[in-house]
């Protein structure tokens, strides 16, 4: 592992040699989206980085995973495909290096996110202010319904809560469930038929019994 670090830094520190105007490379559209559920506390997602340009020299990408908690990388793929192996994750911060590409897709799963703040209710933070001046659009994908402090955009959707920020910014956030609400079911026709019949033929039994204890006194 050691020695996958050094030779991971040693080309980092080549690269910048041969090709120090890379670093100018402007990066300028962001996309993060996380799905899973508070209860669980525990999420997948990706992060999808645009460059203004094809990155034509070996660039060093770092990009924040901007959630607390445990974070690990599935895998990450640049835009012509080829799967990038050799990176560093160190304080929710992903970096490596990558050539010939304008696109980059880092995919992951993040745990505990959340802290527990009452019966059905979870604090989480979301930091974005590392993504100033660029096109940033966050969505957060919330397995149930829960009320949202304070109301950014939130949308609900197949019992689902969609959280989406578009300004950098940190965010406290606050998650209340909301008591899942059960409508009584209504009979159907041929049920409704039925329980009518059923009422009309105990008035006339009731009826018929009257009639006869009616009949007896006299």
């Amino acid at each position: 592992m050691e020695r996958k670090s050094m030779l991971f830094f040693a080309l980092i520190i080549l690269s910048l040699m041969i090709a120090q105007t890379s670093i100018s490379n402007t990066l300028t559209n962001l996309e993060i989206y996380v799905v899973g559920s508070p209860i669980e506390n525990s999420f997948t997602g990706y992060i999808k980085i645009k460059y203004a340009e094809t990155l034509t020299n070996y660039t060093l990408v770092s990009v924040y995973i901007p959630f607390e908690g445990q974070v690990s990388v599935l895998n990450i793929t640049s835009g012509n495909g080829v799967l990038v192996s050799d990176y560093q994750l160190e304080n929710n911060t992903i970096s490596f290096l990558a050539f010939n590409t304008s696109e980059i897709t880092i995919y992951f799963t993040v745990e505990n996110v959340l802290e527990e703040a009452g019966v059905g209710s979870y604090v989480t933070y979301i930091d974005l202010t590392r993504y100033n001046n660029i096109s940033l659009n966050l969505t957060v994908n919330l397995v149930g319904v829960y009320n949202v402090e304070p109301p950014i955009n939130t949308k609900y959707s197949n019992g689902n809560t969609l959280i989406t920020i578009t300004q950098p910014g940190y965010y406290p956030i606050t998650l209340y469930l909301t008591p899942e609400t059960t409508t009584p079911a209504q009979p159907s026709g041929l049920q409704g038929e039925i329980l009518v019949l059923g009422g009309i033929g105990a008035a006339l039994i009731v009826l018929l019994v009257l009639i006869y204890v009616l009949r007896r006194k006299k």
